[in-house]
Order: C-alpha cells, then sequence, then structure tokens
C-alpha cells in the first residue's frame, strides 16, 4: 500500500463515526487488494505472498468487526470467507480474474456501506484529534495541509 494511501486512511480513521470506520476498512481491503493485482503483473511470489496475507488480514478485521446478534452479519461472514478463500486460490492460480472476482462482491458491499454510512450521525469516534485542513491555499498546483494543534491534547487532557 502507497504511503500517500496510508496517510489518507490514518486521517480519515481520526475523523470518522462509527459508519465511517467500516468504510476505511474496505478501504483498507482495497488497497492491499491493488497490491496483490500489482505483484500478479511483476510476478514477484514473495510481494504477491505478502500482499494476499496482509488482504487476509483485512478481511479478518471484517469478520472479526461483524456482530452476530444482526441477521446481517450472517449474510456477511460468508462472503468475506468466500473472499478470502479466493485469496488463497490467488497464491497457486496467479489469475488476477480471481482478485477481480473479489473486488467485485466486496465493491458491492462498499457501497452498500457508504449508503448506510451517510445516514450515521454518531459523533466521531476520536475526540481528541488533531484537526487537519487541506486546501489550495498557497501552493500553485499542490495541496497544502494544516495542522490545528489543541492545546488540551494527550495524556492528561
Amino acid at each position: 500500500m502507497k504511503n500517500e494511501l496510508k496517510q489518507e486512511l490514518t486521517r480519515r480513521l481520526c475523523a470518522c463515526n462509527n459508519g465511517g470506520l467500516v468504510l476505511v476498512m474496505y478501504d483498507i481491503y482495497f488497497g492491499f487488494s491493488e497490491d496483490v493485482k500489482a505483484a500478479l503483473a511483476s510476478n514477484d511470489r514473495a510481494a504477491l505472498k505478502k500482499a494476499v496475507a496482509d488482504v487476509q488480514a483485512a478481511l479478518d478485521e471484517l469478520i472479526g468487526a461483524l456482530d452476530f446478534k444482526y441477521p446481517l452479519a450472517g449474510q456477511l461472514y460468508p462472503l468475506y470467507s468466500y473472499c478470502k478463500r479466493l485469496f488463497s486460490t490467488v497464491l497457486y492460480s496467479l489469475d488476477v480474474l480471481v482478485v477481480d472476482e473479489a473486488d467485485v462482491i466486496m465493491k458491492k458491499l462498499r457501497n452498500s456501506f457508504e449508503t448506510a454510512a451517510a445516514d450515521d450521525k454518531s459523533a466521531p469516534l476520536m475526540d481528541n484529534a488533531q484537526k487537519v485542513y487541506a486546501g489550495m491555499t498557497y501552493g500553485k498546483g499542490r495541496l497544502t495541509e494544516s495542522f490545528i494543534n489543541d492545546d488540551n491534547r494527550g495524556f492528561l487532557a
């Protein structure tokens, strides 16, 4: 996963609410899925093995986040498990179509969660996170960011 994507996901994670957290987890999955595709394209077996382990870890996080008190979890679990098995087959099939099949399933699920997250008006999960403002303010053609440090941030705040 590229450092820019990691930074973006970290920022989103600091500002998200419950619904946004699930979307960040899906975006982490898609970042690792792109790593699998890149490893397949470059025919790098070591990178492929690491990328598959990473994408399966992301799927494990989604599985671990399921709350089986709700019937929807019983429907999501087999889909996540199926995608995880698909990535296991990538290691010996070396077929990018298998990755695409898993991505189609996960994209549909992400779109559904995005619709549900739009209705989620809960407070952000992190109360004391650093504020980041980004925009085209000082640099022509490049993004500049401003960090607002609160005096009351930290362990004893």
